[in-house]
């Protein structure tokens, strides 16, 4: 039943939004067994640093105020004490709980606790309200909210409007909270019924804030299963935090197959640059190799950056460039010469051996067989539907296209600009897997 548990309702304020860049600088713990209040703590905590004024005027905490207030480090044994073996609960449950876990991991100390956050609560028993802030909420219930921003008048609050959902719902509150804290943790603005929809097939998938603003783009094998992922993940990291706690929603598009997939979430993260795909937006393989004749008209290989050239060689570093190119002459020769210094005594024995003329064909067949099998060729994969297939095809002019067929039908198609990132990772995907490529003819 409801009131065995025990909970511990926090509030902090502190100097900023981020956890990371930012420290605590007020503290209020209310412990609540069932929905009883048993005990209460609260203090001013220094943070070490200048509290910003639009934060003083925002929570009225000045650094007057602080200046000879216990440092965090001081209070950690209390914290930890009146929190051990209770649930803690907060209004927008992860702000207040990566604060505190980063002030911990700096005394090199893990603070760990089962979380439950008011926010997702009052939307799962209390539906309907405009918002879900702590103030517009307590004005809606009549909840009495006296100091706002200040951390004990709005733990208190939050206490309050705790209390009421369990007494609203005291039937099902522990169904409702072991479904809320024991499966995910979904951010505040994000309905449940979101993931609940979710296909567990290959695609695509767009993370949403709630202004609409596209956050993230990420492919899966099974779109669910990944999804689950991010909301699986505890981190105080601000980035991470920041990311995690702004979706609000999700949209996702099925491509039937992992290759398909990939494409196209390369294809849309360059095309659409969210917020949270900074590393994909940059060229993942910007470096390829470059062949010429030296001066005795020998083939010879040199790592090179990409400009906006393509190449379906590209390589995500100079060190990965280095090995394509010892994997050229492996091929070629079946050794693994050191290249360093120029040619090793090895290629140069199978040089004046070969002759110029042999030696260079062998390389250029082993350059060759590491680049696509055609100009132009296409791959049959799965499509969406058990009558459904998708064909990924590479049309002369560095031109991929998706195309969905059901029997000889186009259902849907896509057109892609093939860039050295979306040739790389059809090469790889054709290097891991036995998959037959049908040459077009013209």
């Amino acid at each position: 039943m409801s009131e065995q548990l025990k909970y511990s309702i926090i509030d902090i304020e502190t100097t900023g939004g981020s956890a990371r860049a930012n420290k605590i600088t007020e503290i209020a713990i209310i412990n609540v067994d069932g929905n009883q209040i048993v005990d209460t703590f609260s203090s001013l905590i220094f943070p070490e640093r200048s509290i910003p004024p639009q934060i003083q005027a925002l929570t009225g905490i000045t650094d007057q105020m602080v200046a000879d207030a216990p440092k965090f480090y001081e209070l950690a044994k209390k914290i930890v004490e009146m929190t051990e073996g209770r649930v803690f609960v907060a209004h927008n449950v992860h702000f207040d709980y990566s604060f505190i876990q980063n002030e911990f991991r700096d005394l090199g100390y893990t603070f760990k606790r089962d979380l439950l956050c008011t926010v997702r609560l009052a939307r799962k028993i209390l539906p309907g309200h405009p918002s879900y802030s702590l103030g517009k909420l307590c004005a809606g219930l009549g909840i009495e909210l006296e100091n706002r921003h200040r951390a004990m008048g709005d733990a208190m609050a939050t206490a309050k409007l705790f209390q009421l959902i369990q007494e609203q719902n005291s039937e099902n509150f522990q169904e409702i909270f072991n479904g809320l804290n024991n499966k995910l943790n979904f951010p505040p603005h994000f309905q449940e019924s979101d993931y609940e929809n979710l296909p567990m097939v290959p695609g695509v998938y767009y993370l949403w804030d709630k202004q609409g603003e596209l956050l993230y783009i990420g492919k899966a094998k099974e779109i669910k299963r990944r999804v689950r992922q991010h909301f699986s993940v505890k981190s105080t990291r601000t980035k991470e935090f920041q990311f995690k706690n702004n979706i609000a929603s999700i949209t996702y598009k099925e491509t039937g197959n992992e290759l398909a997939a990939l494409l196209f979430e390369a294809h849309e993260i360059k095309k659409r640059s969210p917020l949270f795909n900074r590393a994909l937006r940059r060229k993942r393989f910007p470096y390829t190799i470059a062949s010429s004749l030296d001066e005795a008209g020998v083939l010879q290989f040199r790592v090179v950056k990409l400009g906006d050239e393509e190449s379906e060689l590209g390589c995500g570093s100079k060190k990965s460039a280095q090995g394509l190119i010892k994997k050229i002459y492996q091929k070629a020769f079946g050794i693994d010469p050191s290249l360093e210094l120029g040619r090793s005594q090895e290629l140069e024995l199978l040089l004046r051996t070969l002759g110029p003329k042999l030696y260079n064909q062998r390389l250029e067949k082993a350059q060759q067989e590491l680049r696509y099998p055609e100009q132009e060729f296409q791959i049959r994969l799965k499509g969406r539907t058990e009558s459904e297939s998708c064909v990924v095809r590479r049309m002369a002019g560095a031109q991929l296209d998706i195309l969905y067929l059901d029997g000889d039908q186009e259902v849907e198609s896509f057109s892609l600009e093939e860039n050295p990132d979306l040739a790389k990772i059809i090469l790889q995907y054709l290097k891991k897997r036995d998959i037959k490529v049908e040459v077009l003819v013209g």
